[in-house]
């Protein structure tokens, strides 16, 4: 289950080298609400590898993202692992891009949720 759950992870999440302990996770509405909430549980809590024995420490911050229908998704996973004690919701922000396409530029929804570990913040 944690190898699995390690291998979800890494198709979730798009990690940002330049600032260790931060974690970047994108939301889409291509997976289920339940899988997003695994992951950010795994990147707050730590994961063992049953198969290797290697453990990923867990994350300082994680920043959840999603834009126009994963929106809801996002909040799901945040507010799910604020609700489990894991960790809490330090900002919230709201905008809307404009998104180029082949026809021309539109708007679109985004939210980023900044979850701190629960023993991280202050």
């Amino acid at each position: 289950m944690a190898a699995e759950d390690s291998k979800q992870t890494k198709d979730a999440v798009e990690a940002t080298d330049s600032t260790p302990g931060v974690v970047d996770m994108k939301v889409t509405t291509k997976k289920s609400v339940g899988f997003y909430i695994r992951s950010a549980r795994s990147f707050l809590t730590g994961v063992e590898d049953k198969e290797t024995g290697t453990k990923k420490e867990p994350v300082c911050i994680l920043n959840i993202s999603g834009l126009g229908d994963a929106i809801n998704t996002a909040v799901a996973a945040a507010t799910a692992v604020e609700a489990e004690g894991i960790g809490a919701i330090m900002k919230i922000e709201t905008s809307y891009p404009e998104m180029t396409s082949s026809g021309g530029a539109r708007g679109c929804a985004r939210i980023k949720i900044v979850v701190y570990h629960k023993g991280d913040h202050k």
